[in-house]
């Protein structure tokens, strides 16, 4: 993309802490908040929270959410577990999007490759044998077919010499889209697979408009970020010298929408190949930095493709990319729980079951269903652990070896008294239960899936 010439570390409020060469910057980065584990592996400075991907791709399949058996190396089948989590994050993305007004729009996961100026937009990733030929039946190229590798391809072949209204503008547009990638026999792994699904959104506008736009839409990848993980994050925003918006005042009002520390790394470019601006918010996963959410403000593509708008002027257009489940949040979440940035559950709008109750005698059956039956009602994922003739610390154990976020016992006490949420963490809380309930309850009603998800355990033998 072009030489990195200047690097600023900004604060929340736009303030610069520092400013210097490419080379210099880890080091202060450390310097700026030792609790950000982002901040730390950017740096370089965090080997004491480590795990591998092999060990985040194991507990996947350990806790049923993906399998790797039965399909080439590099593509997974997703389990009813996993289904309920990507269900989850589809469902938690649906405010971030009304936030951005899209309207949506199913494009094809095929695309012709083969003449100008998509060959221009594909070659990078044709070069790096990154793209899927289709083959015809004597097993030559089908005339450039070529299965998508992100949503552009099929964006900007639909639109190519399209002429917009601009009086419709700003105009987003919403494409989740299954997209295939190859990848090397190293690099496959849970976050890295051949196959998964993009939530992407492209807003088009007017010029004048588009930083507002894109500050607009960063700030809510920031807020949607911040609801999994807190501040501990770090936005990294790569700005190519000369564009439009290459400017101290952009780059400034950039680090207040995302609300956390900005790096700011100025790129030298001829021109432009694919973005002027581009962000990033990145999460430690505990074994590598994860881009959860992504923006990029596009200079080159409405250009590239004749896509104008009445009044003869080229529209400003910005990609954006919400945080995917399975191949984004799902590792962030493993990751931080094996490595110890965070707790070893699935967080309880995702989970498989958002709350356990674990009845101690048969005695206590009947009250642990009464407790049960309004979570059902309001949508909560319950259940009822039957299994009262075992010890009682056997089951909490196996509750949180299948990372279950929360629980309640039920014994002589709870029959008169509301029971107390207990976490399936490591560090198990006591949580008082009306008022953990009211806190908690529209967190997960965001999450809860507009159509039924199953959650039926596997009818395989050894499943559970």
């Amino acid at each position: 993309m072009g030489q990195v010439v200047d690097v600023q570390i900004l604060d929340s409020s736009g303030n610069v802490l520092w400013r210097g060469s490419e080379s210099d910057y880890p080091a202060a980065l450390g310097a700026i908040d030792p609790d950000n584990s982002a901040l730390r592996m950017l740096a370089d400075e965090d080997p004491e929270h480590r795990c591998t991907r092999d060990d985040v791709m194991r507990t996947a399949e350990t806790l049923q959410l993906v399998s790797r058996q039965g399909g080439p190396r590099g593509f997974l089948t997703t389990l009813p577990r996993g289904a309920v989590l990507e269900a989850g994050v589809d469902a938690f993305n649906a405010r971030h999007l009304a936030g951005l007004e899209v309207n949506t729009v199913h494009l094809p996961v095929v695309f012709d490759g083969s003449a100008e100026p998509m060959r221009a937009l594909a070659d990078q990733y044709g070069e790096q044998g990154r793209t899927f030929e289709i083959a015809d039946a004597d097993g030559g190229a089908d005339g450039g077919l070529t299965l998508a590798y992100a949503t552009d391809p099929g964006l900007f072949s639909w639109l190519k010499d399209a002429v917009l209204q601009r009086a419709r503008l700003p105009y987003a547009m919403y494409s989740p889209q299954p997209v295939f990638r190859r990848f090397g026999p190293d690099e496959t792994d849970i976050r890295r697979r051949h196959q998964f699904n993009v939530p992407d959104v492209h807003i088009w506008c007017h010029p004048d408009d588009v930083a507002e736009r894109y500050l607009h839409a960063l700030q809510h990848a920031a807020e949607s970020t911040a609801y999994w993980f807190q501040q501990d994050y770090v936005h990294v925003l790569d700005s190519v010298v000369g564009t439009s918006h290459d400017t101290d005042d952009f780059h400034q009002r950039c680090a207040k929408a995302a609300g956390g520390i900005t790096v700011v790394r100025r790129l030298a470019a001829a021109r432009p190949e694919r973005y002027a601006q581009q962000t990033g918010i990145l999460v430690s996963s505990g074994y590598e930095l994860v881009t959860l959410q992504n923006l990029r403000l596009d200079e080159v593509n409405a250009s590239r493709f004749n896509i104008r708008m009445d009044t003869g002027e080229h529209p400003g257009l910005i990609h954006a990319r919400l945080a995917m489940g399975g191949s984004r949040l799902l590792p962030l979440l493993i990751g931080r729980g094996l490595s110890g940035l965070g707790p070893r559950v699935i967080p309880a709008e995702l989970a498989w079951h958002q709350v356990v109750f674990l009845p101690l005698a048969e005695k206590h059956v009947g009250r642990a269903y009464e407790l049960a039956g309004p979570l059902w009602i309001d949508g909560v994922r319950t259940a009822v652990d039957l299994e009262f003739k075992r010890p009682i610390g056997a089951r909490i154990a196996r509750l949180r070896s299948e990372w279950q976020p929360l629980y309640c016992v039920v014994g002589d006490r709870e029959l008169s008294e509301q029971p107390r949420f207990q976490s399936g963490g490591r560090t198990p809380t006591d949580l008082d239960y009306q008022d953990f309930l009211a806190e908690q309850l529209p967190g997960w009603l965001r999450c809860r899936p507009d159509t039924p998800v199953g959650t039926a355990p596997l009818p395989f033998a050894g499943a559970s």
